[in-house]
């Protein structure tokens, strides 16, 4: 169980703050990395939200492990985005603040866990167009700062 699986226990589906560690995984030959969720059908980069006494990089290098199976390395601090609003498909609330790395080092084989479909390296000149509205700010961020 997680800390918020916890809460919904006992504040049912109403909103909840939370923080969420989120990597833009990006490597010079494929891309960047993107993983389309099992629940809505979307693009998303991986991540997700902390767990009671992790720091923000441990949550990082876990969700991106649970999520892709990749072992990732020096992850540099990209983005802070507060008032992510979500409302999941079982109508669960959360406004999260998303902390967003870079992430250029990484090891292991792809393989996705349960929260998605698919896992794809897009060249930036060719990322998708059903990305999570919550991360499409982020995402093209990073964009622009590439193609300077």
């Amino acid at each position: 169980m997680s800390y918020i699986s916890d809460m919904r226990k006992f504040v049912g589906h109403s909103p909840v703050m939370a923080t969420a560690a989120m990597c833009i995984l990006y490597d010079a030959e494929k891309g960047l990395l993107l993983e389309k969720r099992s629940d809505n059908g979307m693009w998303c980069v991986p991540g997700g939200g902390i767990e009671l006494g992790e720091s923000l990089e441990q949550a990082l290098a876990r969700e991106v492990r649970e999520e892709t199976s990749l072992e990732i390395a020096d992850p540099k601090l990209f983005d802070v985005k507060a008032s992510v609003h979500m409302v999941y498909p079982n109508q669960d609330e959360v406004y999260y603040t998303d902390v967003v790395y870079i992430v250029e080092k990484y090891s292991g084989t792809l393989n996705p866990d349960a929260e998605s479909t698919q896992l794809k390296w897009f060249r930036i000149e060719e990322l998708p167009e059903n990305i999570m509205p919550t991360q499409t700010g982020y995402v093209e961020k990073f964009v622009r700062m590439m193609k300077l």
